[in-house]
């Protein structure tokens, strides 16, 4: 659990592709834009949750939709730690959803890379419970759909530029105009539908 906190301190810090005394990137030192983003608030939850802290699993439900992806990505392995297995899926794929679509907002191209890797440090376990029980995945995912789409997102968007490398020399977050991003996350939303459907199909015709 310590190795995996560490992991995600840097994943949020930018890429990192090394760890257990490799070399990784120096210590996140955000400049202008950069330093206004949630940074400190996103990892101090996170560790909370990493450290299977009821009160802080407590806050993030009560106000999911003020919360960056990565830390509804430590809720839900927190809660298929805890055994609630369909609050688990249910918010990895929001989480996933969410960062995906933050993702396809930034102008910064690196970015996408460290999203995907933001979600492997999640994924392995929780991937391997919804292999496992695809009719509860057949389930959650239309509903993580649905509930996206007619909710508010009260964070702000713009945390996924910590993940890309532009964070690291530059001062003014490449991003699209904030104007664009309710279509942003419609289109997101529709490929997120239309490759879960294709990989449900892809499973059926498996013997």
């Amino acid at each position: 659990m310590r190795l995996l906190m560490l992991c995600l301190c840097l994943l949020l810090a930018g890429c990192v592709t090394e760890i257990d005394g490799k070399p990784v990137p120096p210590p996140l030192e955000p400049k202008g834009e950069f330093a206004q983003l949630p940074f400190a608030a996103t990892q101090q939850m996170m560790e909370r949750l990493l450290a299977g802290e009821d009160k802080a699993k407590q806050e993030v439900l009560a106000a999911p939709n003020q919360q960056t992806p990565p830390v509804l990505f430590a809720l839900a392995l927190l809660l298929l730690q805890q055994g609630d297995q369909q609050g688990a899926l249910f918010w990895y794929y929001t989480a996933q959803l969410r960062a995906r679509s933050d993702a396809n907002k930034s102008l910064d191209p690196t970015v996408s890379a460290g999203v995907t890797q933001l979600g492997n440090q999640f994924g392995a376990p929780i991937e391997q419970y919804a292999a496992e029980h695809p009719d509860m995945v057949r389930y959650i995912v239309p509903k993580v759909l649905r509930w996206d789409a007619k909710v508010t997102r009260q964070y702000d968007a713009r945390w996924v530029a910590l993940q890309g490398q532009d964070v690291r020399t530059k001062t003014v977050i490449a991003f699209q105009p904030q104007a664009k991003w309710p279509e942003i996350d419609r289109i997101t939303r529709e490929g997120f539908a239309l490759g879960f459907r294709r990989a449900m199909q892809k499973q059926a015709r498996l013997p």
